[in-house]
């Protein structure tokens, strides 16, 4: 059983192929031009053969006569024509033919009426192929003049060997080289397929893609790199989100399985636990942080491609996060002054990220404080009233599960200021904080739609 044809064979191939139908295009248009040509000159050498009255129209009492005396196969010709011809007869008014003696004479032509000068092909009586010239005479006789096509045809056939063996030659030289040249061309193609192959077989997307130049391999190798160094850090993403949730979940479920031991021990040694209800309220909490916690790792780990492209109106993204704020904390002021603008984008993952700028603010800002929003085209900042952040700690807040060592004691999962980081650059604009003369301003930098 045969493998599959590789791309180098297949382009070879093809090559070939073109190439054959080439050179057999040419061996045939130089067979029939010679063909042709060689015809063409035995015309000639037959005309030529003519006695000079023949070779231009009769004048004034010009007769074009000629005469063979047949006389028991003793004739010969007039003006010596017999030494420079292998044929001469003439076709009498009764159709018979009278040929000097040693003459092969023709006796098959298409058709021996003609009423002017004419060139036919015709076999002598031994079978021997021939050209003829057929000249009218004054009489009603027909002046038959041959010359055998041997001569020629054997220059054609020798012709048509070596152009049989040139296309052959030829062909089998291009699929050659062709496939040499093939190879070549296409070694950085079977390097990068080496490489993909090594990759899927070891899951290594670290593995370097040596495809230079800047032909199309080239632009592949490039394209394929920037995927597998995009795969590579898609996976590191995902790792280290994995390992730090891993870490942060770790407390807080110790906490709850203790809290939750407490109540089965209870319960089986009927033993009332003082601290019930305490017990109770902890895991209702850690309850509620656990689920916050797993919306907004799903909302880290959602692809962008599945954000929408929208235009979306940015005041009544504010206005929806403030109303959901207030219900969550009556005890805070919202100032709100926003202008209308629109961003391209997703308009749930936008709210998403301005609600959880004012969760921040209500949690970190005392009650009874002010939360103050403000907007205007490519831009938008939510300031409390609370502690604020450090400049040493600006950026670091940012990141996955950081929390300021002040705010460790008070719930939350250190995901919300990094959900926030990640929406606003899927939307092509950045967060970051801004000095504020009390508590803490962070400003939200989106491109305005024109």
């Amino acid at each position: 059983m045969t493998g599959p044809v590789l791309l180098r064979g297949k382009l070879a191939l093809i090559t070939a192929c073109v190439v054959a139908v080439a050179i057999a295009g040419i061996s045939v248009v130089t067979w029939l031009a010679t063909e042709h040509n060689l015809s063409s000159q035995l015309n000639k050498s037959l005309m030529a053969s003519l006695p000079p009255r023949f070779d231009r129209p009769p004048g004034p009492g010009d007769r074009r006569e000629f005469h063979i005396t047949c006389d028991q196969g003793q004739g010969r010709p007039e003006d010596g024509l017999q030494q420079v011809l292998q044929g001469i007869q003439t076709l009498e008014l009764d159709g018979s033919t009278c040929a000097p003696p040693g003459v092969d004479p023709v006796v098959t032509t298409a058709d021996d009426f003609v009423s002017t000068t004419t060139y036919r092909d015709g076999v002598t009586k031994s079978g021997t192929e021939a050209r003829v010239l057929l000249q009218p005479l004054d009489d009603g006789r027909v002046l038959i003049l041959s010359r055998s096509l041997g001569e020629i045809n054997d220059t054609l056939a020798a012709l048509a060997g070596v152009l049989v063996a040139v296309s052959i030659l030829g062909v089998l030289l291009v699929a050659g080289l062709g496939l040499w040249l093939t190879r070549r061309a296409l070694a950085p193609m079977e390097r990068l397929t080496e490489t993909a192959e090594h990759i899927a077989r070891t899951e290594d997307l670290t593995t370097p893609v040596t495809v230079d130049g800047q032909d199309e391999v080239g632009r592949l190798g490039r394209a394929f790199t920037s995927m597998t160094a995009a795969l590579a850090e898609s996976r590191r993403r995902q790792r280290d989100l994995v390992n730090d949730a891993a870490h942060e979940l770790r407390t807080p479920l110790t906490s709850l399985r203790t809290n939750i031991d407490l109540l089965v021990l209870s319960e089986r040694t009927g033993r009332e636990l003082p601290q019930r209800a305490e017990v109770l309220d902890r895991l209702q909490a850690q309850s509620r942080e656990f689920s916050d916690l797993v919306t907004e790792l799903v909302v880290l780990a959602r692809d962008d491609r599945e954000l929408a492209r929208d235009p979306v109106d940015v005041a009544e993204v504010i206005d929806r996060a403030v109303t959901r704020a207030r219900t969550r904390a009556h005890d805070h002021v919202f100032d709100v002054d926003r202008s209308d603008w629109t961003v391209l984008g997703d308009a749930a993952a936008l709210e998403r990220s301005v609600l959880n700028l004012l969760d921040n603010a209500v949690k970190f800002g005392p009650a009874g404080s002010t939360i103050t929003v403000r907007s205007r085209p490519g831009w938008l900042t939510v300031t409390d009233e609370g502690p604020g952040v450090p400049a040493e700690h600006r950026e670091a807040a940012f990141e996955r599960f950081w929390r300021a060592p002040a705010a460790r004691g008070m719930p939350g999962s250190g995901l919300g200021l990094a959900i926030v980081a990640d929406i606003v650059a899927v939307h092509g604009g950045s967060a970051r904080f801004v000095p504020n003369g009390r508590g803490a301003s962070v400003r939200l930098n989106l491109p305005c739609e024109t």
